[in-house]
């Protein structure tokens, strides 16, 4: 099992973190000529547990599918379909809220298995910057969000 883990402090509220965390689409904004929507409906909201949201970039597709969703500090999801070779990838978001409540940390950590050997630390680099990607995005709508409130 490969693991990836990053801390992104966001200079904005943990709710209005967890806002732009929540909303799938928005990730499109950071990834150039990319899609995503929302598949499945969760229950009983929208992008919540059971939701399904799906990411195209070019002719890739990659399927995920929310698994917890606890406003305003957590949220998982697992890797349905991916066009990589990797297996039971599952990944894990936290907000952590400062003292002052001015601002906030965002965790993420990632699991997942290589189905090729050899291959663990290619994935890991390849996956830890897509999500520091995700976070740096998260970070920035967070942060301008807050300034403009």
């Amino acid at each position: 099992m490969q693991t990836i883990s990053s801390s992104t402090p966001i200079a904005a509220p943990q709710e209005v973190a967890w806002e732009v965390m929540a909303d799938h689409e928005l990730y499109a904004r950071w990834v150039p000529r990319s899609q995503v929507a929302v598949e499945v409906e969760g229950s009983p909201q929208r992008n919540g547990v059971g939701a399904i949201r799906v990411f195209r970039i070019g002719p890739t597709r990659t399927r995920e599918e929310i698994t917890v969703f606890d406003p305003p500090q957590r949220m998982a999801y697992r890797v349905l379909s991916v066009p990589l070779p990797l297996r039971n990838c599952r990944s894990d978001l936290l907000l952590v809220a400062e003292d002052d409540s001015s601002a906030c940390t965002l965790h993420w950590d990632s699991w997942f298995e290589p189905m090729i050997p050899l291959t663990g630390g290619i994935l890991r680099r390849v996956l830890a910057s897509a999500t520091a990607r995700m976070a740096a995005g998260i970070a920035a709508e967070a942060e301008r969000r807050a300034l403009s409130a």
